[in-house]
This record gives C-alpha cells, sequence and structure tokens, in this order.
C-alpha cells in the first residue's frame, strides 16, 4: 500500500487512442480563438516568443485559417524565423485572394527574405512594394 501522502505516477504503455483527424484539431473553438486574441496581444507588447508559442498549438500544416496565418507569419517575422515564414507566406498567397491583402504581405515578404539572409530578393520585394504603394494610395481630398 502507498503512503498517501506521496503521490504516484501510473503511465500508460500504449498510445493514445486518437484519430488522425482529431490529432489535427485538438484545439478547436472558443479555446482557438482565446488563445489567437492571447497572441495578437502578447505580439502587440513586443512579446513575439510567448505569441508564437501560443499560435504553435492552434497552427498545423493544413490549415487554411487566413487570419491564423496572417499573424504566425508576423510573429515567426517578429522572431527572426525567415524561412518558416516565407512557409507561411507562401500559404497565404494561395489561400487569401483579397486585392486589400496583396500590399501587406509584400511587405512581409520582403521582412521574411531579409530574415532568411536573401538580401538581393527582399530589396527587390521591398522596392515592388513601394512603387505598389504609390499606385494604389488613395486620392487625397481637397
Amino acid at each position: 500500500m502507498a503512503d498517501p501522502d506521496k503521490l504516484q505516477h501510473v503511465t500508460s504503455t500504449q498510445p493514445p487512442n486518437v484519430s488522425e483527424a482529431d490529432a489535427l484539431e485538438l484545439v478547436t473553438g472558443p479555446e482557438r480563438d482565446l488563445l489567437c486574441v492571447l497572441s495578437y496581444i502578447y505580439l502587440s507588447c513586443g512579446q513575439s516568443a510567448k505569441s508564437l508559442a501560443l499560435l504553435r498549438l492552434v497552427a498545423h500544416e493544413q490549415s487554411r485559417d487566413i487570419g491564423l496565418l496572417r499573424i504566425l507569419a508576423y510573429a515567426l517575422i517578429s522572431e527572426r524565423r525567415g524561412d518558416e515564414a516565407l512557409s507561411v507566406l507562401d500559404r497565404l498567397d494561395k489561400l487569401d485572394d483579397e486585392p486589400s491583402s496583396s500590399l501587406p504581405l509584400m511587405l512581409m515578404r520582403s521582412h521574411a527574405l531579409r530574415h532568411a539572409g536573401r538580401m538581393t530578393e527582399a530589396q527587390a520585394v521591398f522596392k515592388r512594394y513601394v512603387s505598389l504603394r504609390g499606385t494604389t494610395a488613395p486620392a487625397k481630398q481637397q
């Protein structure tokens, strides 16, 4: 008989009974939304490492959530993980067909390329961003 004041640890030798589909979405609904909001707050306060840790709990390779992927790309750029950010930005290019997203994603791509050590490409993308930004600026009212 075990001493009641001591903790006993029992470990199972069998893997948990989780289907492959369940494994991809361990956090869903309100929990996912809460983690995204908290990660956004951490990013806003300059705590990108904490934000990235939370985002990794809800992000997975097949994620099609554009908002989540944008925050993840920004957190990766903030943590200077250029190659990982480029991978996320590539997914966003395929998923996000909103014209208003083009310029912000281009700017993020230039930062990701810079952090990945690809300065020539980063400069070219940034120059393209600047030239397009000038042509899509709203007309000034008089």
